[in-house]
């Protein structure tokens, strides 16, 4: 009897502390993929990707009240969330624009695009919010600045419509940027 009653102690307590599997998220667009040449941009190259340094970490997060950003522990980035914002981003303008955006460096008379990403984050009244800043530049010279502010409600509850509503808003972002990268008519 003692034996049986130690071993349903010992089940139980193997039952309760069984770990909760996390889950991982990818940042990635959902564009068709597709292997060739590239089409690099002959007028624009990218620059500068920086993100606010509350997003740089493993959880997604949430802003629970103004101000206050929750963490989640078992709803985790698979990447670092920089390269993941960064290809979205770039394969988005990719299939704007039709061309690819190489690196600053192996194009010097290109503009360059720098973006800064301050908000990536859910909030507790079921919405995503990404704001960000891009401006184009030439040589230390700013050609042009803008600012992106949006929110997009969740299509469901959880982390996955959370990063689905996220992953939108930088497609929505990368349109907008695209958009932009007009060369300037030359000056008289």
């Amino acid at each position: 009897m003692r034996v049986a009653s130690l071993l349903l102690v010992v089940f139980l307590s193997g039952c309760a502390s069984k770990a909760v599997e996390p889950s991982y998220y990818l940042m990635r667009s959902n564009h068709a993929l597709e292997s060739g040449q590239l089409t690099p941009s002959k007028d624009f190259a990218m620059g500068t990707v920086v993100i606010a340094s509350y997003i740089d970490q493993r959880g997604l997060l949430v802003e629970t009240q103004d101000g206050e950003i929750r963490a989640a522990q078992q709803n985790l980035w698979a990447e670092p969330v920089y390269e993941g914002v960064r290809n979205q981003i770039l394969v988005a303008i990719r299939a704007a624009k039709g061309e690819h955006l190489l690196p600053a460096d192996l194009n010097r008379d290109a503009i360059v695009l720098d973006i800064r990403l301050d908000q990536l984050h859910g909030t507790n009244d079921g919405n995503a919010k990404v704001v960000a800043y891009w401006w184009l530049r030439q040589g230390k010279e700013v050609l042009s600045a803008y600012k992106f502010a949006e929110v997009r409600p969740l299509a469901t509850d959880g982390y996955a419509a959370l990063v689905d509503a996220e992953k939108a808003l930088l497609e929505q972002l990368a349109g907008r940027i695209a958009a932009t990268l007009v060369v300037p008519e030359p000056q008289d």
